[in-house]
Order: structure tokens, then C-alpha cells, then sequence
């Protein structure tokens, strides 16, 4: 019979895992890795933004159908070089989809954010 935790159990672990004394000598350890890492994953960003900009700027995007849209990018970026051909136009199909019906977004704007993403990316 398996043994469940409960809400109580998790926070008890949590309590005792998290030392701050212990936390602290980790981010002094990692320190270096995680700028490195942070300045990677923030470059990726900023190369995504930076290829879907003009596109929002040609049809006028602004406000919060503009952050909509970049984050529409960055999403299928970040699928995009964990699924190749196949597999990666399928996601972006799901996530065009999704976009367009929850949240109101163009049909033909995400499809050219699709071409210019996984263009860059992956062969689309």
C-alpha cells in the first residue's frame, strides 16, 4: 500500500531542507555557472524578441497583445529545439491553436512568427 504525503508531511521536509546557512553556501558554489546559464537563457530571449519585433511592428501589435504574441515566440522557440521536424511542426500547430483560441490572437501574424521562430530554430 503506498504511503501519500500529506500537506503537513511536505511542509516538514521543506521546513528542515531549507537552511539558509546551507542556501547560501549553494548560491556562493553555483554562483558563476548561473550567470553564465542566466546570460544564455537571456540572450536566447532577446534573440527571439528581436526577430518577432518587426513583425508586431508592421501590424501596429502594442500593449498587451504585443507581450501575448512574444510570448507565443519564446514558447515555440523553446519547444522548437526540443522537437525537430515533424514533432516541431506539430507543437506549433497545437500552440498556434491555442493562441488563436484562447487568447485571440491573428492567425496569419502566428504564422509568420512560426516561419521566422523555426526558421531560426529548425527547418520548418
Amino acid at each position: 500500500m503506498p504511503l501519500y504525503k500529506t500537506g503537513i508531511d511536505m511542509y516538514k521536509k521543506y521546513e528542515k531542507k531549507f537552511n539558509p546557512t546551507v542556501i547560501g553556501t549553494r548560491f556562493t558554489d553555483i554562483r558563476d555557472l548561473a550567470l553564465e546559464r542566466a546570460q544564455a537563457g537571456l540572450n536566447f530571449v532577446g534573440t527571439i524578441r528581436d526577430l518577432v519585433r518587426p513583425i508586431l511592428d508592421e501590424y501596429g501589435i502594442t500593449g498587451t497583445n504585443r507581450a501575448i504574441y512574444l510570448a507565443f515566440a519564446t514558447k515555440l522557440a523553446k519547444h522548437a529545439l526540443k522537437h525537430k521536424s515533424e514533432a516541431g511542426k506539430t507543437v506549433a500547430t497545437g500552440l498556434k491553436s491555442e493562441y488563436v483560441n484562447a487568447w485571440g490572437c491573428d492567425p496569419s501574424i502566428l504564422d509568420e512568427i512560426i516561419n521566422v521562430v523555426m526558421g531560426w530554430a529548425i527547418q520548418y
